[in-house]
């Protein structure tokens, strides 16, 4: 038997997992959780002169508040999954919010290191709150919504992100800094008790018995081979996308002798066509049910549009390859949280654990590529070197996609969604119990 085949739910019976309208409500309530998250993520980086300036530190040091961020989310990623399959969902996503809402006491920091640990914490409940949605959105969704869900759960953090890199320097003005980077952390707060008042566990049928994780679980979610091919595919995407979004603006300043202001302008296009992006991979899925064209697109697509974002000054295409590289960075996100869920024998449990794992490589990658540009960028005097590498790591989505089996619409392999001991049914609802064909 393979060894990374994953054991079949332990249920009593066998249930179909119906629409219940308090899914809204659950959906409404995930949404702003994310949100709230994508403001506080970045919205410290067009704040470090100020930072800067306040507390006498060089750039580097500066720098760690985004870099060092985003290593923590990638390492507590795994941890913080697991944690919550033990803690249960609700508790995860309530105890994830407050730590993202430690933001809001920014004012209170002393000194460099008080404020960056504000961070460290803010990405501690990041990881916890983005290995709980999943989980969440596997119990109360059916199966035909959940590519649309979790689009527009990647539409909020883009939106949030791209909402306090605008907002962030002018509440600055009257507020200040750590004003302005409070305002999102209560932001956080308020999403967070809404949360609480929400947020709570589907119903399962008298006679059933949800299935529990167990720690042995673990190393088969991240030996399966789907698991590893969705990280790889994520580490070039992911990676890809952040590199680009992070060394752009100073590639247009330095090199093609932009202004600020027309480097920002660029930026803000990138950032808008990104929210377009979250959108397509939120409504696409669901009138084109398949999966593997949308990694193999994106993986083909990615380094074209990448090249073009630097190859030539000429408006005529830069423009569109930011456009491009802006909607192609974000399109594919909804893909890779769905065919965890698609999985054979999978559960809501071992969902967020496996979407944790592939975006912990994703970050990962999204803090090593970076750097690496940066370092080239040192050696040889030009960015071209390191963002051309980089740019064709995007085919590594492509790769991904046509090794992956498929499983949307009449994909490969048995989905096991409606056999979820765990999602929202009533006792009405349950359907007996089918005999095995081995029995």
């Amino acid at each position: 038997m393979n060894d990374t085949a994953v054991s079949a739910p332990r249920s009593s019976c066998t249930l179909r997992r119906p629409a219940s309208r308090y899914r809204f409500a659950i959906g409404a309530s995930l949404l702003l959780l994310n949100i709230s998250m994508g403001m506080s993520f970045l919205a410290v980086a067009p704040l470090f002169p100020l930072i800067i300036n306040d507390f006498d530190i060089d750039r580097a040091t500066a720098s760690l508040l985004v870099g060092a961020t985003s290593l923590v989310v990638a390492l507590a990623l795994v941890p913080g999954s697991v944690l919550a399959a033990r803690l249960g969902a609700k508790t995860s996503l309530a105890l994830g919010g407050a730590l993202i809402s430690v933001v809001a006491l920014s004012p209170l920091a002393g000194g460099f290191s008080a404020l960056l640990a504000t961070r460290l914490m803010f990405a501690i409940g990041a990881a916890l709150t983005l290995g709980a949605t999943p989980t969440v959105v596997m119990r109360w969704f059916p199966e035909r919504e959940l590519s649309a869900v979790n689009g527009l759960n990647i539409f909020g953090q883009t939106l949030g992100v791209t909402f306090s890199m605008f907002m962030a320097p002018r509440l600055a003005g009257p507020l200040g800094w750590a004003g302005a980077l409070s305002t999102f952390g209560c932001i956080a707060l308020v999403s967070t008790v809404l949360w609480l008042i929400v947020g709570r566990d589907p119903r399962v049928g008298p006679g059933t018995t949800a299935p529990r994780f167990a720690m042995s679980d673990l190393r088969v979610i991240l030996k399966d081979r789907a698991t590893i091919l969705l990280g790889l595919g994520a580490a070039g995407g992911i990676g890809t996308f952040i590199t680009f979004s992070s060394w752009l603006p100073t590639f247009y300043t330095e090199q093609f002798g932009y202004s600020l202001e027309r480097a920002g302008s660029l930026a803000a296009l990138l950032s808008f066509c990104s929210i377009l992006g979250s959108l397509l991979g939120a409504a696409l899925p669901t009138w084109f049910p398949r999966r593997r064209p949308f990694l193999i697109t994106a993986g083909l697509l990615t380094p074209v549009a990448a090249l073009g974002c630097f190859a030539s000054s000429s408006p005529a295409l830069l423009y569109p390859s930011v456009a491009l590289f802006g909607i192609l960075g974000v399109m594919f996100m909804p893909v890779v949280f769905t065919i965890p869920m698609e999985l054979p024998h999978m559960t809501p449990e071992r969902v967020g654990i496996t979407v944790a794992a592939v975006l912990s490589v994703g970050n990962l990658s999204g803090f090593v590529a970076p750097l690496f540009v940066g370092f080239l960028r040192d050696q040889t005097g030009a960015f071209s070197l390191g963002l051309g590498v980089i740019a064709l790591s995007g085919l590594s989505l492509a790769i991904a996609g046509y090794l992956m089996p498929e499983t949307g619409g009449r994909g490969t392999g048995p989905r096991l969604l409606n056999a979820v001991a765990s999602a929202p049914i009533a006792a009405d609802e349950m359907l007996p119990e089918q005999p095995s064909a081995a029995s």
